[in-house]
């Protein structure tokens, strides 16, 4: 029985004029993001490319020395754009696309009784960038909880959010009150149809109706990008791009519980179109701007002023503390004396000061988006939009992602600098200071190269809880529409 209803619901959609628009709709949509999204990939990797490239020759310069290399380092790091932008974009243009490499070189001048001696800061990881607001964004940002632009990007995200959770009130609306309108639904209960049929055959008739003008449209937007070969996707990419899609499916199937549970609410269609547009316009429009504003203020974070006034305060005291326990200038002579040892010492304590300044800065900033990002999770568009963006390799997921591995990387770097200091004979073993460090050039093939990976575990681990909280939202929804259309008495 359930067949039949669903073959009824299906040959109603299909040749009514709301079908025909939702296919052009999506269509017309998933071309535009294939055709502007292959220029764009191609200018981001071009972009990379070359500044991989003048990295990986700045390095090569300042293996020289291995001093040199302590001092300037591999310079800037650079994040990777995601070949499945496309899907989502997460605010890739209001997020760095690279962790700055401090090499200024600024010294501290330690002064003794008839001379006097220049400290130099070595290479460190800047993040925050020294931006005017020390942000996690780039100036450019336009609000901290969604990490938007301030125009629409067209990808699969905002057609799933938007146009699919529209189409999915927009088929069912009438689903039940428009049968009890036109008296069809009590001569169909009247015969040996169960209402579980009825539910189940009108979800069916109604998903089946979106998801084919959506999947043909993925087809059509995947078959540009494909047949361009601008892009080689590899088997994660695939994986990553099913799972978008079932989530995007699964994200419809609400909206659909939604409009059916409501239209077994209300006696009048007219009625239940009102109702849905109402609360797809609180739920999916106005709930995930409303409360990212609010929870950007539940968390104060210290202004640049209070940020810059405590990191000058601490590399002072750091300064002060060394600084009077040094009686000598630093000489080169094996093993160490003591004010050389004392002075690599200080030269890495305060690169290792400023490190973690900075990532205390970043962990505050990052609770009070990460408070947003949880408030907002009470709207299915903001919880599919995170879910995209984890599994595309973008937005925040993937950002704070790039940041672990170049941590990760500055700690290799500096271990191979240490490993290599102790391999020389001729050096005190000081490492920091020109008069402790070797002075020998180091084999660039050693060098150890920053690589950014996108990694799929980390990524699929980053939306595990919006894919939970999406099958939350579906259950419920799914439990709450039978339970309503059990209990409706049919007049």
């Amino acid at each position: 029985m359930i067949f039949h209803i669903v073959k009824r619901e299906l040959y109603d959609h299909l040749s009514s004029l709301r079908f025909a628009l939702t296919t052009l709709l999506i269509l017309i949509l998933m071309i535009v993001n294939a055709v502007a999204y292959l220029g764009e990939y191609k200018q981001q990797m071009n972009i990379y490319q070359n500044n991989v490239a003048a990295t990986h020759n700045r390095l090569k310069r300042h293996s020289d020395t291995l001093y040199h290399l302590v001092l300037k380092g591999p310079g800037d790091l650079y994040k990777k754009p995601s070949p499945l932008a496309f899907c989502a974009d997460g605010g890739t243009d209001l997020l760095f696309r690279h962790v700055r490499g401090g090499t200024a070189s600024r010294t501290r001048r330690w002064e003794g009784e008839d001379t006097s001696y220049r400290f130099t800061e070595i290479w460190r990881l800047v993040y925050p960038q020294a931006s005017p607001d020390l942000g996690f964004f780039s100036p450019r940002r336009s609000n901290t909880w969604s990490i938007l632009p301030d125009f629409i990007k067209i990808d699969w995200a905002f057609v799933t959010a938007i146009v699919l959770s529209f189409m999915g009130i927009l088929f069912t609306f009438d689903a039940i009150s428009g049968e009890q309108e036109h008296g069809t639904l009590r001569l169909m209960l009247a015969n040996s149809v169960s209402r579980n049929a009825v539910i189940c055959g009108k979800f069916l008739g109604a998903f089946f109706s979106i998801a084919i003008p959506f999947l043909i449209g993925t087809i059509v937007s995947l078959s540009i990008i494909y047949l361009s070969e601008a892009i080689q996707f590899k088997g994660s990419d695939w994986m990553r791009m099913g799972v978008i899609v079932c989530v995007a499916l699964v994200y419809t199937s609400i909206f659909i519980l939604l409009g059916i549970l409501v239209s077994t609410l209300t006696k009048q269609s007219s009625t239940s179109l009102v109702i849905l547009l109402l609360i797809w316009t609180v739920w999916v429009v106005l709930t995930p701007n409303a409360l990212g504003s609010l929870s950007s203020r539940l968390h104060a974070r210290p202004s640049p002023k209070e940020f810059v006034t405590q990191y000058r305060n601490s590399r002072q005291d750091l300064q002060t503390r060394y600084f009077a326990r040094i009686k000598e200038p630093p000489r080169r002579e094996i093993p160490a004396t003591v004010a050389t040892a004392l002075g690599a010492e200080y030269v890495n304590k305060d690169a290792e000061l400023r490190d973690r300044l900075h990532a205390d800065y970043l962990s505050t900033e990052l609770r009070q988006i990460q408070t947003a990002r949880s408030l907002t999770r009470v709207s299915p568009a903001a919880v599919v939009q995170y879910a995209f963006e984890a599994l595309a390799g973008t937005g925040l997921p993937r950002h704070l992602d790039f940041i672990s591995q170049t941590r990760q990387y500055a700690k290799q770097f500096r271990q191979f600098l240490i490993d290599t200091d102790r391999t020389d004979p001729e050096s005190p073993h000081a490492i920091g200071i020109p008069e402790g460090t070797s002075q020998k050039p180091v084999n660039f093939e050693a060098i150890p190269k920053f690589e950014d990976r996108h990694r799929f575990s980390a990524d699929f681990n980053a939306a595990i809880v919006d894919l939970l909280l999406l099958i939350l939202f579906l259950l419920v929804l799914f439990i709450s529409t039978f339970l309503s259309f059990l209990r409706k008495e049919i007049g």
